[in-house]
């Protein structure tokens, strides 16, 4: 009779618990067996069913519970791999990158995006002060002659890692105290009964200047995706300005047409 090793026993063990079922393909359908299952792992990925920095499966574990060839599975993880919702590590497994999917279509706070991905999102306060407007602001904003913002500068944090940073500009009117925001702008805003209608988004490439390098320990001049966001009520008043910077490594911006 043969007998198994203590780490055999405990490695078998573990396999038994694992369910990938969801991600077998399946023969009815009309797409191949790998592209069925690198779609069904992706979406599985992007939808936080492993936290970020968590290994994934091994190639030889994803075979056996999918009855895939180990060379499909490969193939699969590899273009995960490309798309960076996954890297390759030393150990020759595969980890989850810590990256935010976010859709144009879909307006989401920051911090309720980072729990969808499983993340523990938390700021860090720069600024938070009633102070006169940027020309920038008072074109985007439509503000008065003599009309002030509340204006508040934080540190994007994920996880306890700075991936991030913005400012936000909101007509005094909207916000008197700027200090009674605490984690989440957009919370204030439904507690203030202030609802966001449509807002419009524009996106370009920029990089990290001498003060965001040192608050974000950034290198200087590193690339950064600026997203510049200018939200409205449904009488169509500006009612927040925002530009936000992030690393590109953690950051995915998604465009999605429907008629």
């Amino acid at each position: 009779m043969n007998s198994i090793s203590e780490q055999e026993f405990i490695e078998s063990a573990q396999l038994a618990t694992l369910d990938l079922s969801d991600l077998v393909p399946q023969t009815h359908l009309p797409q191949s067996n790998l592209i069925q299952f690198f779609d069904r792992l992706r979406k599985a990925v992007i939808n936080g069913r492993w936290r970020p920095n968590t290994a994934l499966p091994s190639i030889e574990e994803f075979a056996y519970l999918t009855s895939l060839p180990a060379a499909q599975v490969q193939l699969a993880l590899r273009l995960l791999n490309s798309q960076h919702w996954i890297r390759k590590a030393s150990d020759g497994l595969y980890y989850i990158t810590p990256r935010l999917d976010q859709p144009v279509g879909k307006l989401s706070s920051f911090s309720e995006m980072l729990k969808e991905r499983g993340f523990t999102p938390a700021s860090t306060w720069i600024e938070r002060v009633i102070t006169e407007p940027s020309l920038d602001e008072q074109w985007r904003l439509k503000l008065h002659a003599g009309e002030q913002v509340a204006r508040l500068q934080r540190l994007r944090i994920a996880d306890g890692i700075v991936i991030g940073y913005e400012v936000s500009a909101i007509p005094e009117r909207f916000l008197p105290d700027p200090l009674q925001v605490q984690d989440s702008l957009y919370a204030y805003f439904r507690t203030a009964q202030l609802e966001i209608a449509m807002a419009r988004e524009e996106i370009d490439a920029d990089y990290a200047d001498e003060d965001m390098a040192n608050w974000c320990n950034f290198d200087p001049q590193q690339p950064l995706l600026r997203l510049t966001r200018v939200s409205h009520l449904a009488d169509e008043t500006p009612l927040e300005l925002s530009y936000s910077f992030f690393r590109s490594d953690y950051y995915h911006y998604v465009v999605q047409y429907r008629e």
